[in-house]
């Protein structure tokens, strides 16, 4: 074999060793490293290091105390995602102990939650259902920001949906992840007729609609009248004329390039904030 094959295979061959080291300790890799990166596994696999010397580390100290007393350079966990010290060393030593390191909100709440299919849940007993679920969702250590006056049906299906997602564990007093429900895009929202982007923003899909786009569960209980697709236009316009005057007054202090007006956006220059 060449010097030159032996060379690029090498670092296949250290990822397979490294990934076994895991699997040898019972240790599920999933749980605590999502930052895979088979096109740079020099990347990767620096970083599986770092985190089999933390596990060394860790096992000879004992504790999380020693490792920041004593074990200078590893006082914070090699994990991704990494959410902040406390919420990280938690989860790091959960996965040690081979217990779950990411839950359902929905697997947080007490036994006594009932949750019900919003379409068997009377109309007078809604509100009070959907109130019952917030307080249960709140004392998980979790919580709900959406918009004001969304109907109770509505934001109650969303949220159940939600309930089913996992998450990473944040701490032995709950997660601390916000739903806010919007998913940045606004013809396919719940909150539209709610949300003051969602009204401000015209999308393709409205002007195929002819009118602001709703989906079906929104248009039970508002419609958009014949006159908003306009609106949307004419704000877009105002929206579209300010961002174009902040680029072209923030041009000098860019050092990364725009995508496209469908994309995402990247804004370089020293810490500006994006014009949204």
């Amino acid at each position: 074999m060449s010097e030159f094959h032996k060379k690029d295979i090498e670092p296949y061959r250290q990822n397979l060793a490294l990934k076994q080291a895991f699997v040898d300790m019972g240790l599920d890799l999933v749980e605590v490293f999502d930052d895979f990166t088979p096109l740079d596994l020099d990347r990767e696999n620096a970083r599986l290091q770092s985190l089999l010397d933390f596990i060394g580390k860790y096992k000879q100290y004992g504790s999380r105390e020693a490792m920041e007393l004593i074990a200078g350079g590893f006082c914070f966990p090699p994990i991704y995602p990494g959410i902040d010290p406390e919420s990280d060393w938690y989860r790091f030593e959960l996965w040690l102990r081979g217990e779950p390191t990411r839950l359902t909100i929905a697997e947080q709440l007490t036994p006594d939650i009932a949750l019900k299919n919003p379409d068997d849940i009377p109309e007078e007993e809604m509100e009070a259902e959907l109130q019952k679920l917030l307080d249960a969702i709140g004392e998980t250590g979790n919580g709900v920001a959406v918009n004001d006056d969304i109907p109770a049906r509505v934001l109650y299906r969303e949220l159940l949906e939600w309930l089913g997602e996992k998450h990473e564990l944040g701490g032995p007093f709950g997660g601390g992840w916000t739903y806010d429900g919007c998913s940045g895009f606004c013809p396919g929202c719940f909150q539209r007729p709610w949300c003051n982007s969602g009204q401000d923003l015209c999308w393709p899909e409205d002007e195929e609609a002819g009118t602001m786009h709703l989906i079906e569960e929104v248009r039970q209980y508002v419609s958009a009248s014949p006159q908003s697709l306009a609106m949307l236009q004419a704000s877009q316009a105002k929206h579209d004329e300010w961002e174009a005057k902040w680029e072209e007054e923030n041009k000098a202090k860019q050092t990364g390039p725009f995508l496209d007006h469908e994309g995402l956006r990247q804004y370089g220059g020293d810490g500006d904030e994006l014009p949204f």
